[in-house]
């Protein structure tokens, strides 16, 4: 019943403020007009029943015209308020009761009070409401008790003005608020998207890249050997046809993920334990890899099994297409709460520049999990090396 009740109370909400405010202010305008012309009309017959004579024919049209300044209350409230106080003061000290009998105006001073109260601001407010609450003593003659519930009226008139007013003001700040909170959450979600497309258009280079540089060097040795010994000429192009197959098998899961339902999606990223696959591949390339593991292997957060994945990767693309070696070894360091991974080569490591972006994308994409990325000659001077320590916890876990 309270979701029904709360249903009907925001489109009987939206339905109201459909409504142009002309057309409330005419409304409004007309039952002012109304009140004040029972209210001539009693005061008429109370005069006359006492002796007096009927009100002059344009006492009428004077009381008619008085509610018509309300149509611009929104546009100029305080002007409002004064011409109408002003026109009936006016009106009422030549034709006593005329206008004010039955508290008939009243509706209209009111009226024109709260909208003083919920636009104005300042010394118009209090200017307004000082005047007002004042002429209840100053104005009608009647007892000081009445005086002072009239007063009172009118000061609760403002008040009630300046309570529409705040909340008035308090549903702008919330909306202003909740839109903000919209941007701000639509650009987190275009910065998730943009860092998405990036790591992808990363993995798809390292893929390709060491796809390639496998497969030319492959290609170029069984082009040497291709008539002196044809069974490793076969060899070599048998792996090229699996590093290809691998690179597209890589390429399918990763453009998987951009295609929502699509069962490539849910296909695993790369990890620590698919390494050792990964030096069979360069040891197809006629370098001799050896890799090396210390230590109980832990536990490591998804995002950091794939960045180490494709930085060892990238180390041994660098390899095969600058460094001319003919030794490496990747080495595996195991510590409770990290773990460092070491690759290590004899060739002369990456020209100035030519490996600059794979370099960069390693310190990105460790950097991004809580890790370091040292990169240079070896430990004698002589070869490449890359050394990378990530922790075994999610980057700013306490």
């Amino acid at each position: 019943m309270s979701t029904l009740a709360a249903t009907l109370s925001r489109n009987v909400a939206h339905a109201v403020n459909r409504i142009p405010p002309l057309a409330v202010d005419a409304v409004l305008a007309a039952v002012c007009e109304c009140t004040l012309m029972w209210g001539v009309a009693q005061s008429q017959d109370a005069n006359t029943s006492t002796g007096g004579r009927p009100w002059p024919w344009f006492v009428w049209p004077l009381v008619a015209l008085l509610p018509v300044p309300l149509l611009w209350r929104r546009r100029a409230p305080y002007a409002v308020l004064l011409l109408s106080g002003l026109s009936l003061v006016l009106l009422s000290i030549p034709y006593n009761l005329a206008v004010t009998y039955n508290h008939s105006s009243q509706v209209m001073l009111y009226l024109a009070m709260v909208t003083v109260a919920y636009y104005c601001t300042g010394w118009k407010f209090w200017s307004a409401a000082v005047a007002c609450v004042s002429l209840n003593f100053a104005v009608v003659t009647q007892s000081l008790g009445k005086a002072a519930i009239s007063a009172l009226i009118t000061l609760m008139a403002f008040v009630a003005g300046r309570l529409a007013a705040q909340q008035r003001d308090m549903a702008r700040l919330m909306a202003g608020r909740a839109q903000e909170a919209e941007r701000t959450v639509e650009a987190r979600a275009a910065q998730a998207a943009a860092e998405e497309r990036t790591r992808i258009a990363r993995d798809m280079h390292d893929i390709l890249a060491h796809a390639v540089s496998l497969m030319i060097v492959q290609a170029e040795a069984g082009a040497a050997v291709v008539h002196q010994d044809p069974a490793k000429a076969e060899k070599a192009f048998d792996a090229i046809s699996d590093g290809g197959r691998d690179a597209l098998t890589q390429l399918r899961r990763m453009l998987g993920v951009l295609r929502d339902g699509d069962a490539l999606a849910l296909t695993p990223q790369p990890t620590v334990a698919e390494l050792p696959r990964l030096v069979e591949t360069v040891r197809s390339a006629k370098i001799d890899v050896r890799m090396l593991v210390q230590g109980t292997a832990v536990r490591l957060p998804p995002d950091t099994e794939v960045a180490l994945y494709r930085t060892v990767q990238e180390a041994f693309t660098n390899m095969l297409k600058h460094a001319r070696a003919e030794r490496a070894e990747l080495r595996l360091d195991w510590a409770p709460d990290a773990l460092t991974v070491r690759v290590t080569d004899d060739g002369v490591g990456p020209k100035q520049g030519v490996a600059g972006r794979g370099l960069i994308g390693i310190r990105e994409r460790i950097g991004a999990c809580g890790g370091t990325v040292h990169t240079g000659p070896g430990a004698d001077g002589t070869g490449f090396e890359v050394l990378v320590r990530v922790p075994a916890r999610q980057h700013g876990e306490g």
